[in-house]
């Protein structure tokens, strides 16, 4: 699979501009909880207007250049994906005429036409979905999880409490899901083999009156293939409302502790605010690098 990247060359630059305006989006989002707390502590508390006019319009501001900078991120990513699906599907197709007679027996006309339209589609979306991910999970989290320590370090292993039950319950959800995953182009590639068959050899089966046969078969094909798709799209879509409520549990520890830190006096409401939203970047992180983690398992057992 690593034999493809040789492919993204000519997006060099593209992907150098990306990698700066994740920078530029992540820095944005890992300053807008500080400004929080600075409104907070300093002008709602302090009751001095001017700090929450001054912080709120910086706030704005940064807000604004974040916003820009993920929407650049989004086309930019779209653009090196579908560059490089283009590319891929041209060198499939000529690799498929330049075959011999006997290297395209070994390969049968469905696997081929899946090859080279649906597999494809899925390695470009994994493909953006990881330039969108890669770079900005690990900064995002580790950024966060400085942020969240500067604030309140007596706060800190309530994240760690929180991280190692996520961490647990995706392993756990992918480790069922990523052998449906590779089962799914298994039961595609059969849904088409079945499908040519039978619109190619229509008159053969007329002329011998199969056509219940052949309608079981594609009922078994086309319903083998729905129930690992439902299967699948059930376990992540239990995934986030888990997800959310392990962060309800985390801010609610974080409430219920911070507001003892703060009745003595070790901590400031604003920091506890701004603590409580680095919580929820570290824990988004780490969710998008499992889910990095399990598309790039996913790619590399994908063979063209």
């Amino acid at each position: 699979m690593f034999k493809l990247f040789r492919h993204l060359k000519p997006y060099v630059l593209q992907i150098i501009a990306l990698i700066a305006l994740v920078f530029v989006a992540v820095e944005s989002s890992l300053q807008l909880p500080d400004y929080m707390a600075r409104i907070i502590n300093s002008g709602i508390v302090a009751k001095d207007n001017s700090v929450v006019i001054h912080t709120g319009l910086l706030m704005l501001l940064v807000s604004l250049l974040g916003g820009l900078a993920t929407v650049g991120v989004g086309f930019l990513a779209a653009r090196v994906g579908t560059g490089f699906a283009r590319t891929i599907r041209q060198k499939v197709f000529s690799k498929v005429e330049s075959f011999s007679l006997t290297e395209f027996n070994k390969f049968s006309t469905a696997s081929l036409i899946t090859r080279s339209t649906n597999d494809i589609q899925q390695v470009q979306m994994v493909l953006i979905l990881i330039l969108r991910m890669v770079v900005q999970a690990p900064i995002m989290g580790i950024g966060a999880i400085l942020k969240a320590y500067s604030n309140a370090p007596s706060l800190t292993w309530i994240i760690a409490l929180g991280i190692g039950v996520l961490l647990m319950l995706i392993i756990f959800l992918f480790s069922v899901a990523l052998p449906k995953f590779q089962l799914l182009q298994k039961l595609v590639d059969k849904l088409n083999l079945v499908t040519r068959q039978n619109l190619t050899g229509l008159r053969v089966i007329r002329a011998f009156n199969n056509e219940k046969i052949e309608e079981k078969k594609f009922e078994t094909a086309n319903v083998d293939l729905t129930s690992a798709n439902l299967f699948v799209n059930r376990l992540m879509v239990i995934m986030q409302p888990l997800m959310m409520l392990i962060f309800n549990f985390l801010a609610l520890g974080i409430i219920w502790y911070g507001a003892r830190l703060i009745g003595n006096g070790n901590l400031l409401v604003g920091n506890m605010v701004a603590f409580m939203q680095y919580a929820m970047q570290v824990i988004m992180s780490f969710l998008l690098i499992s889910i990095v983690r399990e598309l790039l398992a996913a790619w590399l057992n994908f063979k063209m």
